[in-house]
């Protein structure tokens, strides 16, 4: 785990050494006896500001402790009375990936974001000098380490469960988080989205990417929960933990997010209660220096893009969305002014999840269907309208085997895996909670049920010159727009001009039909490549949304 890397000489040096010791009991002799050497480590005398270190150190304070004493129960060694030349190597080691990134070194890889944090040579000198003045002393009263601003208190208040432990030394005692050490408000958060990101962590669906510091600081911290059951007993403990959520930091226009979340209710809720449902955590309560973060995450793609994290990929095309760091700390500045409540109830009828209703019985395909359709509703809308400001285009009207086939493409990757195509990335992992072909036929068979009004005009064109170009359409997807099985052609009167306008776009440029599995999409992307223009487009939405 230690001394394989090409660039780590003397670890490589000292791993042969640590070889000759062939059984566990020569490892704890040897361990015996240096616990009784007295030498001392000499300075080569590292230059660096003590000050900058002393502020920089006051994270490492919460595992390695005030005076650099350790703490076994955080894995953390005592660093006192190290030589400095030794500390600015291992620092930079991590930083650089010499060191902690073994997959089975959990601790190295716990320490390397934290190294990685200090962002230059300079820092980690500063940090360097500092250590070097520190003096190991006993650790059974509280010590503090002072910062540049105030002290900071390194003992947490005494946790009754010895499984959350390492946890309280960043996200609190009481789970009120500590925006210094980058570790957010656990206390209020559903116990099931808990579980689930411990889950992703420990098996490196999250915190994998090089760019997620944190993520990575927090994996080895959940692989350390072996057992399942040690998992649920420290999300069980969590459940108990009262910490107040903290004060707004960020600067921004709080009524601009409240309008920019009227996207994320359909999920999240009004008031950021969140739904088990739809599988959207609970975000009142959260710092917005923390929804900030996570926001930026999805919208580069540092969280939601692992193949696994079909959620995570469910919230990575809303938050990108959102234009630019103002409007993501507006919206994150709206989120936190939320007043916490408990979770509303749900209804009989949608209590049936996605994955139980598998081994539901039910009397017909079209009563299943209606169950599983509580997720597409809360962007499609109940009758199947859809919804503009959600991107959700209208499905009522629409035939089951289209539905079903689109449903099967989302699935497979057919559809929505265009890095472009951001709405059908949105689309995919909902397709994905459909764990079967049953299900997607019964979700069919009852969209095919839906009515709603035919949708209203929004897009500006000529429709006398659309219905000229329409000609060539008729062919396959009927005069009157009412498709063609026959022909793999869905229906296309009454849908939204504005979803007709995206997907004749996305189809002439190569974002829609270009997957080779895309039969009926290659068939459509020539005919929308001879559209010229956007005015050409705009003129054949036009003219379609005439159609009744």
């Amino acid at each position: 785990m230690r001394g394989t890397h090409i660039n780590d000489i003397t670890g490589m040096q000292m791993r042969p050494i640590a070889m000759t010791l062939g059984t566990d009991q020569d490892i704890d002799d040897v361990v015996a006896y240096v616990g009784s050497l007295n030498g001392r480590g000499k300075h080569s005398g590292v230059k660096g500001d003590i000050k900058k270190g002393k502020s920089a150190y006051a994270v490492c304070a919460t595992c390695h402790g005030a005076n650099g004493q350790g703490n076994e129960a955080l894995n953390a060694p005592k660093i006192a009375g190290l030589p400095d030349w030794y500390v600015e190597r291992q620092l930079n080691n991590f930083k650089r990936g010499i060191r902690g990134v073994h997959p089975k070194d959990i601790y190295g890889q716990q320490m390397r974001p934290m190294a990685i944090a200090l962002l230059n040579d300079e820092a980690v000198r500063d940090m360097t000098v500092y250590v070097a003045t520190l003096k190991s002393r006993s650790i059974s009263k509280p010590v503090t380490v002072a910062s540049s601003s105030k002290a900071v208190t390194n003992v947490q208040a005494p946790v009754s469960e010895p499984l959350y432990a390492p946890c309280a030394s960043c996200h609190g005692s009481e789970g009120e988080g500590n925006q210094k050490l980058g570790a957010p408000r656990l206390a209020g958060q559903h116990a099931w989205y808990i579980e689930r990101q411990l889950r992703n962590w420990r098996d490196g669906i999250r915190g994998t990417h090089s760019e997620d510091l944190y993520g990575i600081q927090m994996r080895p911290m959940a692989m350390t929960l072996v057992k399942d059951s040690d998992l649920k007993k420290v999300v069980s403990f969590i459940a108990t933990l009262r910490g107040k959520p903290s004060k707004s930091i960020l600067q921004g226009n709080g009524d601009s997010g409240k309008t920019s979340y009227a996207t994320c209710i359909a999920c999240h809720g009004l008031e950021g209660e969140g739904n088990k449902l739809l599988n959207a955590p609970k975000i009142a309560g959260l710092q917005d220096w923390y929804i900030a973060r996570q926001l930026h995450s999805f919208k580069k793609g540092v969280r939601g893009s692992h193949e696994k994290d079909v959620y995570g990929m469910q919230m990575r095309p809303m938050a990108m969305a959102l234009a630019d760091d103002d409007t993501i700390n507006n919206v994150a500045l709206y989120v936190s002014t939320f007043k916490e409540k408990a979770q509303p109830a749900i209804s009989q009828t949608a209590k049936i999840s996605t994955a139980e209703s598998a081994s539901v019985s039910v009397t017909s395909s079209t009563e299943n269907g209606k169950n599983l359709y509580g997720v597409c509703a809360s962007c499609h809308g109940p009758d199947g309208g859809g919804n503009k400001a959600l991107n959700a285009p209208r499905i009522s009207g629409q035939k089951a085997w289209y539905v079903a086939r689109q449903l099967a493409n989302f699935k497979s990757g057919i559809r929505g895996s265009h890095e472009k195509d951001i709405y059908g990335q949105q689309m995919r992992p909902m397709s994905m909670t459909l764990a079967n072909d049953q299900m997607i036929a019964d979700v069919s068979d009852y969209v095919s049920t839906l009515k709603s009004p035919a949708s209203s005009p929004t897009i500006k064109g000529d429709a006398a010159a659309g219905k000229a170009a329409y000609a060539i359409c008729a062919s396959c997807h009927g005069a009157n727009g009412e498709g063609n099985k026959a022909l793999n052609a869905p229906a296309i009167a009454g849908q939204n001009d504005w979803y007709i306008v995206r997907q004749l776009y996305n189809f002439k440029n190569g974002i829609r039909g270009a997957d080779p599995k895309d039969t009926y999409g290659q068939q459509m992307r020539p005919m929308a490549m001879t559209l010229p223009n956007d005015a050409a487009i705009n003129n054949i939405a036009a003219y379609i949304s005439t159609l009744k």
